[in-house]
């Protein structure tokens, strides 16, 4: 029989504040906000939308930029200090920059924000802190209290954008949904949580961990592996789209290696769904976690692989990494360099 793992420390809560993180992230001032810096820095000469940040904030844009691939101008995004480095040619008047900082504590994106407004390109900065070393650097900023209020405020963005290039019909009944969409992220990390405990207790003491997702849930693979596995629990993770999948990383498995599959209903839902089925014939260490199977309170079902896309980026790996912890040990929030040491 199999020894039961057990949890090194308590499961860490959902803060009371959820919700209202959540609902403070699409209020009717927040959307004047946003609607107000798209009207100013979107014009009919505009030439592309750079989406700018580092790690998690870079990995996070994932949903947003599948959204924006509805819009006829070209959305890219790019790690802050390589958007410096490279310098666009697009750059200028005619591109908007979308910046990214969760605590507004990265130097890197500091110094885009600075190179991006000096090229005179209107800049929207999505950050926490008002008086952070990257908000100084912005004149535009909208504010969040949550990494799942940081998705919902880059999908009301995201709309935002589309409705100013006439390609989003469905502008109005979004904005409804990310306003009423509290519930649906609550009741998606109950309706898991099981299931992410099992997946952590299985995982948890594995040399490495393998994640995959495809379209909108490719960047929540890589903020798993990257910042949640790597960065707070120092473990060997690697992420990789479930299409790329199948053409390298599927060779090292042997039928004995842990992968976690982030399964959306988006449009490359089949991508994710023949990783599975090579996994299920090759494998037996699979983990699916399928927003499928998400209730989704209150959404309509014409936006369920949008809204079940941005909670699956948030609120479903953020839960999981905290079942993490739990199994390790290992708080979340200790880092070996980062905060630490110069690099």
């Amino acid at each position: 029989m199999s020894q039961v793992r057990v949890p090194l420390r308590p499961l860490g809560s959902i803060p009371e504040t959820f919700r209202a993180d959540l609902d403070q992230a699409v209020t009717p001032q927040i959307e004047a906000q946003v609607t107000a810096f798209v009207e100013k820095a979107l014009k009919p000469t505009t030439r592309v939308i750079y989406l700018v940040g580092c790690g998690g904030s870079l990995f996070m844009f994932g949903a947003m930029r599948f959204l924006l691939e509805r819009s006829p101008i070209p959305a890219v995004a790019l790690n802050a200090d390589e958007f410096m480095l490279r310098r666009p040619a697009a750059l200028g008047p005619d591109s908007v920059v979308i910046a990214g900082s969760t605590n507004g504590g990265t130097p890197e994106t500091a110094r885009a924000v600075r190179f991006a407004r000096e090229a005179g390109a209107p800049v929207l900065l999505v950050t926490k802190d008002p008086e952070s070393v990257v908000a100084k650097e912005a004149a535009d900023i909208v504010l969040h209290r949550s990494v799942e209020a940081k998705q919902v405020l880059q999908g009301l963005i995201a709309y935002a954008l589309l409705k100013a290039q006439g390609v989003a019909d469905d502008y109005d009944a979004a904005v409804a949904a990310f306003r009423d969409c509290a519930g649906a992220f609550e009741t998606s990390v109950r309706e898991l949580d099981d299931r992410l405990r099992d997946i952590a207790a299985a995982c948890v003491d594995e040399p490495c961990v393998y994640v995959l997702g495809s379209g909108p849930l490719e960047g929540a693979a890589q903020t798993f592996a990257a910042c949640y596995l790597q960065e707070m629990q120092l473990k060997h993770a690697v992420a990789t789209g479930s299409g790329e999948f199948l053409h390298g990383a599927f060779e090292v498995v042997d039928g004995n290696v842990p992968v976690i599959v982030l399964l959306g209903e988006d449009a490359t839902r089949p991508m994710g769904e023949r990783a599975i089925r090579f996994l299920e014939r090759y494998n037996t260490r699979n983990h699916v976690v399928d927003g499928a199977a998400l209730s989704l309170p209150g959404v309509p079902a014409s936006l369920r692989a949008t809204i079940g896309s941005f909670v699956m980026a948030s609120a479903v790996t953020a839960r999981l990494a905290q079942h993490f912890e739990a199994f390790s040990g290992r708080p979340l929030t200790d880092r070996r360099y980062m905060w630490r040491v110069e690099y």
